[in-house]
């Protein structure tokens, strides 16, 4: 058995990452998300999505007759997506953080999902995000992404340590949390068989949950107003939902 120094995120997992999310249903938030831009009266059928990891999102709104654009810093997810949206047409895919970017052009639709905006562990990363956000959207454009909330945070992962299985892939996540930082640290670790060897591929990924005023207020001095949902629904949302959906339109 070869094991592998514990990586940063989304480097040597990259290749199995949709394994490991097999059980998310993407066409449902895609569905969603499609929902959203028609009740918001966008007719450009144009998306940018920040952190698009593999492009599961991009390939169906592709599919479904958008053009694409998907930012990412990870080389290697980025990679995955390319592979899966090469049979797709045109798309563009930017090596880049969602805290600073720049587009040549702004865009009707900016989305960023699968709790990526939890990967930014200070109020003050976020709110550039936002503000990069609000500079590429444009100005009767929509802005929808997830978050993991703090009670999700704190109390479903906790410190828990367990296995999966998905797709004949063993992982196992190792949870602990923080409460003065609101800050929970996960350890994965693979269990990968290659050409007749085991190898065990680590990486260490940290999220910090933000309670929903915080969310609000960041996204009012980027320039939105924002509504906050109970996942995939448009309930309006609370601190004891684990997962929330926000909408936010420029002022």
């Amino acid at each position: 058995m070869k094991s592998n120094s514990c990586n940063k995120p989304f480097a040597s997992i990259a290749p199995y990452y949709d394994r490991l999310m097999s059980f998310v249903n993407y066409p449902s938030w895609v569905s969603y998300i499609e929902k959203i831009v028609m009740l918001s009266s966008i007719k450009e059928r144009s998306i940018f999505d920040l952190a698009c990891g593999t492009g599961v999102c991009l390939h169906l709104w592709s599919e479904r007759g958008y053009d694409v654009i998907g930012l990412d810093r990870s080389l290697s997810m980025l990679q995955v997506c390319r592979e899966k949206l090469m049979q797709r047409g045109e798309f563009l895919l930017i090596n880049g953080d969602m805290r600073d970017f720049c587009l040549a052009m702004k865009v009707p639709v900016i989305t960023c999902l699968y709790d990526s905006l939890n990967y930014l562990l200070a109020e003050a990363d976020l709110l550039r995000c936002f503000r990069r956000v609000s500079e590429a959207l444009k100005d009767d454009g929509v802005f929808i992404f997830d978050m993991n909330t703090v009670h999700s945070l704190r109390d479903e992962w906790g410190n828990n340590t367990f296995q999966r299985h998905d797709e004949g892939l063993l992982s196992v996540w190792s949870n602990s949390f923080n409460p003065n930082l609101n800050i929970s640290s996960l350890s994965i670790t693979l269990h990968v068989r290659r050409n007749g060897q085991e190898f065990v591929l680590a990486e260490f990924h940290q999220e910090r949950g933000y309670p929903l005023s915080t969310i609000a207020d960041l996204l009012r001095e980027a320039g939105f107003t924002c509504s906050l949902y109970r996942h995939l629904t448009f309930t309006p949302a609370t601190e004891d939902d684990l997962r929330v959906m926000g909408v936010a339109r420029k002022c």
